[in-house]
């Protein structure tokens, strides 16, 4: 439905508010290819009026390239509610080093029970959609409670299908949720070798046949399916105080319970 809005022109228009915020985790290939795939895809999205903010768990936060973790834990005499949205160059997308603030999440949430986006949620509710960018070990944590499953980009290179495996089973295993696998080449040769041998790994070692995608990102309706792709499968986050309002008023009520 949403590539039919997009393709009749209408435009996609985020609107904001309570319960819009989606998070979309990408499990990397290592082909700096398919990262800039990815950029082209989030520029898209910011282009028709979504906030973007990419969360890279590759990357690690320091004093010249601050991130995440000072999110987290701002310094002495600064405070810090969220992170302003900008799409005022869709072009620029926001992109923060996050590889120790995910590991502190992962912390917290081990600590105190919630979920590591609830507690990620009043820092990013500004954007339509949020990024993880993340070795598979990482992001498999992060997904806890995750009903969507991550994306995983396979690399060009067939020797690779090993390690690709690898990671494809660390999120398989670590959050039970099979990735959907996808490749940035073109079709005009068939199906992606690396993408195919990748899934009959799976199919062979796993039981779990994945769901399979090839996009030729130099494309451009190549490149909006992959955009919508990205805003359509990701998980819909909603405000963690409306989510406890919502399941206190579906438990039932005292009176209920003893009215058998």
């Amino acid at each position: 439905m949403l590539e039919s809005v997009w393709h009749q022109g209408t435009g996609l228009h985020w609107q904001g508010g309570p319960s819009s915020l989606r998070v979309l985790p990408v499990v990397p290939s290592g082909d700096n290819a398919d990262a800039t795939a990815l950029w082209m895809a989030c520029a898209q999205l910011q282009q028709q009026g979504y906030p973007v903010v990419v969360l890279d768990g590759t990357e690690q936060e320091s004093d010249s390239a601050p991130g995440l973790q000072d999110l987290l834990q701002p310094r002495s005499g600064y405070t810090f509610s969220a992170l302003p949205a900008d799409v005022s160059n869709p072009c620029s997308v926001a992109t923060l080093p996050a590889a120790r603030g995910m590991v502190q999440l992962l912390h917290k949430a081990s600590v105190t029970g919630q979920r590591p986006v609830d507690l990620l949620y009043r820092y990013v509710r500004n954007h339509a959609l949020v990024v993880w960018w993340a070795p598979a070990p990482l992001l498999a944590g992060m997904m806890s409670g995750f009903s969507q499953s991550a994306i995983q980009l396979v690399p060009a290179q067939v020797r690779n299908v090993i390690s690709s495996y690898r990671a494809l089973k660390q999120m398989f295993m670590g959050c039970g949720l099979m990735p959907r696998l996808v490749a940035m080449r073109p079709t005009g040769y068939g199906l992606d070798t690396s993408l195919k041998s990748l899934s009959q790994c799976a199919m062979r070692h796993l039981h779990t046949e994945p769901l399979c995608e090839q996009f030729d990102p130099l494309q451009a309706r190549h490149l909006q399916r992959w955009a919508l792709q990205c805003l359509e499968h990701s998980e819909t986050v909603t405000a963690p105080e409306e989510a406890a309002a919502a399941g206190a008023s579906q438990s039932p009520s005292s009176s209920a319970m003893w009215s058998h």
